[in-house]
This record gives C-alpha cells, sequence and structure tokens, in this order.
C-alpha cells in the first residue's frame, strides 16, 4: 500500500511537470509564429542601422541622431518622419552632378510651402552624410568641415549635413559608392536601398510613391 502511495505521487508530479512543460512550449511557439524580427541592415525591408554624429546645421555644428526620427511601433496613418539619407562625398563628381537636382527636390518637399503635399501629421527629413572615398594625401582631394559647409553653400542646400569623413559608417552600413541613397520610414524600416533599386528607379521616385499624400 505504502509503495502505491509512493508511485501515485511520483506519477503527480511527472503530470504536473509535463503541464508545464506543454504550457511552455505552447507559449514559445505562439511567439515564434506572431512576432516577425526585423535583421537591422541595408537592404529594403531591413531595420536601418544607427546613424548618429555631428551635422552642420546651416549655423552651427549639432548633435545629430536618426534614431530621434524613429518609432517602432509606427503604423501608416500615424504621425511620423520619413527620412532621405544620401551618402556622399564633396570631391565625388557624380555627388556634384546630383547636387542641384536635390536642391529641386529639396523645394519640392521641404520649406514653407513644399510643393508635394503630405498629410499633416507627416514630415519629410533630408540628411547628407559626407564620408571620404580618398585619403586626405590624395592630390586634389581635400576634406574637413570646412570643404562641407563650402559644398553645402555652393548648391543652396538648407538640410543638414553630416561629418563621417572618418568612414565610422562603414561599421554598420558597410562600404559603397557615392552617391548612395535611402528612404527610411517613420517605423525605421528601409523603404529604398539604391544599391539594389531597379535600373531607373531614384529615390525621388520611391519618395512619391511611398511617402503619402495630403489632401
Amino acid at each position: 500500500m505504502i509503495q502505491k502511495n509512493t508511485c501515485d505521487s511520483a506519477g503527480s508530479r511527472s503530470d504536473g511537470l509535463m503541464i508545464v512543460s506543454v504550457i511552455f512550449i505552447a507559449a514559445f511557439t505562439y511567439i515564434a509564429f506572431t512576432t516577425n524580427p526585423v535583421y537591422t541592415g541595408i537592404g529594403v525591408g531591413d531595420r536601418v542601422p544607427e546613424l548618429k554624429g555631428q551635422v552642420y546645421d546651416g549655423t552651427a555644428w549639432v548633435d545629430y541622431d536618426l534614431a530621434d526620427n524613429i518609432d517602432p511601433l509606427w503604423e501608416e496613418g500615424d504621425a511620423g518622419t520619413w527620412t532621405m539619407v544620401e551618402f556622399m562625398d564633396t570631391n565625388c563628381g557624380a555627388c556634384v552632378s546630383a547636387a542641384p537636382d536635390i536642391a529641386d527636390m529639396e523645394a519640392m518637399w521641404l520649406g514653407d510651402n513644399p510643393q508635394r503635399s503630405t498629410p499633416e501629421n507627416i514630415t519629410v527629413e533630408f540628411l547628407a552624410v559626407s564620408i571620404s572615398l580618398w585619403t586626405e594625401d590624395t592630390a586634389g582631394k581635400s576634406y574637413g568641415q570646412g570643404e562641407i559647409i563650402d559644398f553645402r553653400a555652393n548648391y543652396n542646400h538648407n538640410f543638414a549635413y553630416m561629418d563621417m569623413q572618418d568612414n565610422s559608417h562603414q561599421d554598420d552600413w558597410g562600404g559603397f559608392g557615392t552617391p548612395t541613397y535611402f528612404l527610411i520610414a517613420p517605423n525605421g524600416i528601409i523603404e529604398y536601398a539604391s544599391p539594389e533599386a531597379d535600373y531607373g528607379y531614384s529615390v525621388w521616385d520611391a519618395m512619391q510613391e511611398k511617402i503619402p499624400r495630403g489632401n
């Protein structure tokens, strides 16, 4: 009789452990199927890597953090900021050629009376990130914050320019040529990346397509 009670007690403990295990597995499975982890990278659909540093805003060099524009819980219809990021080099011929077009796009998207309408709760921000494709001792190539300020002024750009001429962006973003463009949604997801875009489809096309229109 004592032996039977011992077996019943052990069986009860086993049943309890089995129930706990089943609950744990069910909970884990539910989380796995309902959670959508997003990879951090520089492709469309990736969560944008960290991007912060000193920017020149037309008056002074100030701290900037792209994360300030990001709300991971943002959904369509919510207030938020879309960010167009251009990685450029002040010595890059293609960047020089693109600069007047960017000035035109600035007039379309930014300022007090932008030509392209957006909902009242949506803002658009441009950010130029100045990197270095050459070294400072390369003949005919000059770097430094003065070069960034002059480049910005020469093309009448009014948006912020970040000094990343130490190429520290490569830790998270990798290496690429210039100009390279990204469009980042308010939730931090990359909606356009020029390295993988179809030929002829520009960041400006993506902005027209992706950013909501106002009334």
